[in-house]
């Protein structure tokens, strides 16, 4: 597989590709990315480039609930996934380097996978909160609600998942 670099979004946020075998506009094909194992064409699958100010994360969050509402997601995992997707998308323009891109997959055997690469390298790092603390629980968040979650590391970026299964 080789590996390719995201193009920067065209806008603060930018919708690439939605439903099974839906391509880039203008491409003729869907973006692959390195960390991106190819994918089945028959999952539904939303991918959105993320630009890189933290005030995108809330139309992202409407776009991956629309995406979540068309294939009739249950309310309450349609919750679970976008509070998932808020704290990764964060973490990756907050904390890591651009450009950033959010994947939601509907998997055959209907599980949701949430993927988010950036431009970073590292694993997030745990924080140590106390009661009185706004900040630094996201990922403590994503393992909650999380089946499964993890980071991939390649020369290119990371890959941060989370997985939520029926």
């Amino acid at each position: 597989m080789t590996a390719q670099v995201l193009p920067e979004p065209a806008g603060p946020v930018q919708l690439l590709e939605a439903g099974p075998g839906a391509t880039a506009p203008g491409s003729g094909q869907a973006p692959r990315h390195g960390l991106w194992p190819d994918t089945d064409d028959k999952e539904a699958r939303c991918l959105v480039l993320v630009g890189a100010g933290a005030a995108d994360v809330s139309r992202i969050r409407r776009l991956a609930h629309d995406f979540l509402v068309r294939l009739r997601v249950p309310p309450s995992a349609c919750e679970d996934a976008l509070l998932i997707i808020s704290e990764l998308v964060t973490n990756a323009v907050v904390h890591a380097l651009p450009p950033a891109a959010l994947r939601v997959r509907c998997m055959r055997c209907g599980a949701l996978r949430i993927e988010v690469i950036d431009g970073g390298s590292q694993s997030p790092l745990p924080s140590h909160t106390d009661s009185e603390d706004e900040h630094g629980r996201g990922m403590f968040i994503v393992a909650t609600l999380a089946t499964r979650h993890g980071t991939v590391t390649h020369e290119r970026g990371a890959m941060r998942w989370a997985e939520l299964c029926p």
